[in-house]
């Protein structure tokens, strides 16, 4: 048996656990009540529905929505107290309801047999059982009405501000009814009777009525807005362009029940595109015509424009939508402040030129113009570039530079062959007087100490000779070209050229064989100019070798109508990322003093303008071959007006 203190414990503590049951269960009263209160007068209609949409419970203010006493709602179907024209959505709504597990909502216009309508957004979801579904309903007739006087004010408010023939118009899908504001009517030139379906349809060109039809169909169904241009034609065959932009109206269950659009004539508007678009055209030809690139910068650097000539000079850097930073600057991240399209964004004038060397093409350069497009805000300048490929006129200037020089060489060296030449004539004057002289006195040569002169005086001679030999060669190459071309025979220049070269004393290791054929036909052209060619192509041939070697010169006639020079060399040979650009000016593989790069250049330049072809073919370490053919006939025009010709290709 528990001790008697014990029992007193557990009696208190009973009593205690009583006490806090009896509070809890007020509290709880005082909340049901509370809550229940509030459920009643709430400001909206709480609903229970089953999957039927009958009404199982509903709230004080639900019974008063619906303009019937709460207690007689149980049991009646929801659908009851809902208009005709909305009921068709109640059973596609309680389907979505209990099919899902969220919140549905609607908007629905109540039959309440008062003469002002009555609206309210329904929001229901099922219970957990998913038996039933709690669906509130709130009063939205106001907010409705609000936004039906809106949208027509709107509606009516764009229409009265619309520019001048601007006309409105709706469409009933259903029943085809039209109607047409007056400014319409008078575009379409339709009388009031006549604003039907049928009538408008009439009037829209034979081209364009099955895409008008098709969006007027799409907006009908599908319940899309959507604009369109199109031409009217009339019974006088006059047409007309108008512009409409259409917006659909659709109900609660996205029914389109009326269309709205609204139609401008912009006939004089076609016309003034017509005639920009011709006036854009006329500018482009133009723009296109220009022999000059021209690329115009928008005012953060970016190709916008450019004309057909710009991309063949640079493919790869102006491109729709390329910053300048691909042509001016491709080494920078940032526009540096030289950059020409910056300084033009900024407002300046710029005229600079640029070198653009790339693999496997040959050497450009560009004179560039950068002049700033004024915006009309003055906030935001644009820069429009000319890029002028002066690569020809530089190369042109460089042949002038070279031939002056040359004539300057050769005045000073005709000038030198004459000294040297009358004082030769001198030498070889006496040695030959005193030779006669042996031959005239016999006695002379029975003196023992005159025995040998006879044969120092031969030698003398002879080697006058030779030396006035060398002087005329010389002389015939650096004489001065009057222009005209004239038979030359390329066998008597290789000789000429072959015999100063012989003099050489950095040439004396190198073997040199020659295999000229018998009878080649003559050469119309400059013996000038051809004389150049050979002497830069042995020139070359010459210093490829280093220390001992070969040089092979070899002429043919294929047919008879071109004439074939060949020079191969056993040098060091040209590498193969190198042999495309040895025709630019100013490039070399020699060492520094020992050429500038300008022989080839000139030598393909000279071919060219006698109508002829110079190629090339090279291994490293095994030497080179050059092959110029010339045509036997030549031009006289094509050695008066050079042409731009690409360079050759390495065979």
């Amino acid at each position: 048996m528990k001790p008697l203190h014990e029992i007193e414990a557990h009696q208190i503590e009973l009593e205690t656990k009583i006490q806090e049951l009896r509070r809890s269960q007020q509290e709880l009263e005082a909340s049901r009540n509370k809550y229940a209160l509030l459920y009643d007068f709430a400001p909206v209609g709480y609903f229970t529905l089953n999957r039927e949409g009958v009404i199982q419970s509903a709230n004080l203010f639900g019974g008063r929505l619906l303009g019937v006493e709460r207690d007689s709602l149980t049991g009646r179907r929801f659908e009851q107290f809902v208009a005709n024209e909305d009921r068709p959505a109640i059973a596609p709504f309680l389907r979505t309801v209990f099919a899902g597990s969220g919140k549905e909502t609607c908007r629905l216009k109540l039959s309440t047999g008062g003469e002002r309508p009555l609206f309210v957004r329904i929001e229901a979801m099922a219970s957990e059982s998913g038996e039933e579904c709690l669906a509130v309903l709130v009063d939205i007739t106001e907010k409705k009405m609000a936004e039906h006087a809106l949208a027509e004010s709107e509606y009516n408010l764009a229409k009265a501000q619309s520019m001048t023939h601007v006309g409105s118009w709706s469409f009933d899908p259903a029943t085809g009814a039209v109607k047409a504001s007056d400014e319409l009517l008078r575009i379409m030139r339709l009388s009031r009777e006549e604003t039907t379906q049928e009538a408008f349809a009439g009037v829209v060109h034979p081209e364009d009525y099955a895409t008008v039809m098709e969006h007027l169909r799409r907006g009908a169904e599908g319940g899309k807005s959507y604009e369109i241009e199109h031409r009217l034609q009339f019974g006088d065959g006059s047409t007309q362009w108008v512009h409409s932009i259409v917006e659909p109206s659709v109900d609660g269950i996205g029914r389109v029940v009326r269309l709205y659009g609204t139609t401008q004539d912009i006939t004089e508007r076609k016309r003034a595109e017509v005639e920009l678009t011709n006036k854009s055209n006329e500018l482009q030809a133009i723009f296109d015509s220009i022999s000059d690139g021209i690329v115009v910068y928008d005012h953060d650097g970016m190709v916008q424009h450019h004309n057909l000539i710009a991309p063949r000079l640079f493919p790869k850097e102006i491109r729709q939508g390329s910053p300048c930073r691909e042509l001016f600057h491709p080494e920078a991240t940032a526009v540096p402040g030289e950059c020409p399209v910056e300084r033009a964004i900024r407002g300046e004038r710029v005229e600079t030129s640029q070198v653009s060397v790339r693999e496997r093409h040959a050497t450009r350069y560009v004179d560039i113009t950068a002049t700033p497009i004024e915006d009309a805000l003055g906030e935001k300048n644009r820069a429009l570039v000319f890029l002028r490929d002066v690569s020809k006129k530089r190369l042109q200037e460089m042949h002038l530079i070279q031939s002056e020089k040359m004539s300057s060489i050769g005045v000073l060296a005709t000038g030198i062959a004459h000294e040297i030449n009358n004082p030769l004539t001198s030498v070889a004057g006496y040695a030959e007087a005193l030779l006669r002289r042996f031959r005239d006195e016999p006695a002379l040569t029975r003196d023992a100490r005159l025995g040998v002169f006879p044969q120092y005086l031969e030698v003398i001679v002879r080697e006058s000779y030779r030396c006035k030999a060398i002087i005329d060669h010389l002389l015939s190459f650096g004489r001065k070209s009057d222009g005209i071309a004239i038979p030359v025979d390329m066998n008597a220049i290789l000789r000429e050229i072959l015999e100063l070269l012989r003099h050489q004393r950095s040439y004396q290791q190198i073997e040199v064989v020659t295999s000229l054929k018998d009878g080649l036909p003559r050469v119309l052209g400059d013996p000038s100019g051809l004389r150049q060619v050979c002497m830069n192509l042995l020139v070359n041939a010459h210093q490829a070798i280093e220390g001992s070697g070969r040089v092979e010169v070899t002429t043919d006639a294929a047919d008879d109508a071109t004439v074939s020079i060949a020079i191969r060399d056993t040098g060091a040979g040209i590498p193969p990322d190198m042999i495309d650009r040895i025709w630019d000016p100013f490039f070399t593989t020699k060492e520094v003093g020992k050429g500038i790069g300008l022989g080839l250049a000139l030598t393909f330049d000279i071919v060219k303008r006698h109508g002829g072809e110079i190629r090339v073919e090279s291994r490293v370490g095994e030497g080179s071959l050059f092959t110029v053919i010339l045509p036997v006939g030549g031009s006289e025009m094509q050695l008066r007006n050079p042409a731009d010709f690409p360079p050759p290709s390495p065979s």
